[in-house]
């Protein structure tokens, strides 16, 4: 806890993100792919999925119990969007948001994810479904992105300044764009460039994004201390967060 409170504190993300990496690509080199498939990514009961999933549940209940910011009439407005955004990650991690859909059968339909443009753009789709997405649509993007539009100009002076918890933060909005990335590239060599990735390639692409995202609630909780540490604690004028309470 001692490098959360002092002034190296903003290099908590980046030793994580660091760290994680190393580790991943350890083991992929040492593991199997059919090894990695089973503990990465086993339709839901991969090890690592499990845990990504316990730590997700666990960051809503660490808003609350150690609150990332001082206590105001808005902490509870606060700390429920930190709560609702945690849980649009869950669903997305357990695809429950397609529980919401029944597939259809009709000649023409979108097939796969109903959660796409496509789907929406698609005649043939039943308009119940298709105001169903639209409405998840709507409500993700107004919370989430309401939120990143709020905070956006203190994240980028937090980052030139060094601070913790816009670090962290800024880590996490890194890592899940990459994430992404990773995520599509498999699909992107293989339509576009008619390039098939070997075992070991799919393993490596496998490990990377699932791992990617056990580090997302992490960089969230350490954010979340950093902030607890730096709006709830006071602080003398000498201390190397000090600096940091105001923005």
């Amino acid at each position: 806890m001692d490098i959360l409170k002092s002034k190296y504190s903003w290099l908590a993300a980046p030793l994580i993100w660091l760290v994680g990496m190393v580790v991943l690509f350890l083991i992929w080199a040492i593991a199997t792919p059919e090894w990695i498939q089973m503990h990465f990514d086993d339709d839901g009961k991969a090890t690592v999925e499990i845990v990504t999933v316990g730590l997700f549940f666990f960051q809503i209940g660490f808003f609350w119990l150690v609150p990332p910011m001082h206590a105001s009439r808005s902490r509870p407005f606060w700390l429920t969007n930190f709560s609702l955004i945690s849980f649009f990650a869950i669903c997305r991690q357990l695809d429950w948001h397609r529980l919401l859909i029944t597939p259809s059968n009709l000649p023409g339909a979108t097939r796969g994810t109903p959660f796409k443009l496509r789907f929406l753009t698609n005649p043939v789709n039943p308009l119940a479904d298709r105001l169903i997405v639209a409405a998840c649509f709507v409500v993700v993007i107004l919370v989430c992105g309401g939120t990143l539009l709020y905070f956006l100009r203190r994240l980028w002076i937090g980052l030139f300044k060094f601070h913790p918890v816009f670090w962290s933060i800024g880590f996490l909005g890194g890592t899940l764009v990459l994430n992404q990335i990773v995520d599509r590239l498999p699909a992107i060599l293989r339509k576009d460039f008619g390039i098939y990735l070997s075992a070991p390639a799919r393993a490596l692409i496998t490990a990377i994004e699932e791992g990617m995202e056990l580090l997302l609630p992490l960089f969230v909780i350490v954010a979340v201390l950093q902030a607890h540490f730096i709006y709830n604690n006071d602080r003398p004028n000498d201390d190397p967060l000090a600096r940091f309470k105001e923005l």
